[in-house]
């Protein structure tokens, strides 16, 4: 009589080819995190000193506070729309995101609590995190995010 079943070396065999394809697959993945909060980050940034540069355009001066392009409106071929429907987030300092803003002057410290920072003497918008980063952060360890 022939008892049915996989035999100790066809379930080894098997455990190799996982073993290898998940040794191919898993470092692709790893930074894939990091890479996507600092890319998102950077992009935010710069579509928010985007929306500075266009107050700047429409209105004829920079903005006093970033709130004013949260409640400013301008006509786009005839349309009413904000400079800002929400403050985007920063992802350093927080996974979950962080979307605060502080207007300050460029002479005073960061708090480094996230968020960002609109330097109302220079019209710049910084990432309110000023200490360089670790090397969890990859490519990145080093790098201050206020400086970007």
């Amino acid at each position: 009589m022939k008892t049915k079943g996989f035999t100790l070396i066809e379930i080894l065999v098997v455990v190799a080819i996982i073993a290898i394809l998940a040794l191919a697959i898993i470092p692709n993945y790893v930074g894939f995190d990091v890479d996507a909060r600092v890319v998102t980050t950077k992009s935010n940034l710069s579509m928010i000193r985007n929306r500075i540069s266009l107050y700047r355009a429409k209105e004829g001066n920079y903005p006093t506070s970033l709130k004013d392009l949260l409640g400013k409106k301008y006509m786009d071929a005839g349309v009413d729309k904000p400079y800002l429907k929400q403050m985007p987030t920063e992802l350093i300092s927080d996974k979950k995101g962080v979307s605060t803003f502080h207007d300050q002057a460029s002479s005073k410290p960061l708090s480094n609590v996230g968020g960002w920072i609109y330097w109302t003497d220079k019209a710049d918008v910084v990432i309110n995190h000023n200490q360089a980063l670790d090397k969890k952060w990859e490519s990145y360890a080093g790098e201050k995010p206020s400086e970007w």
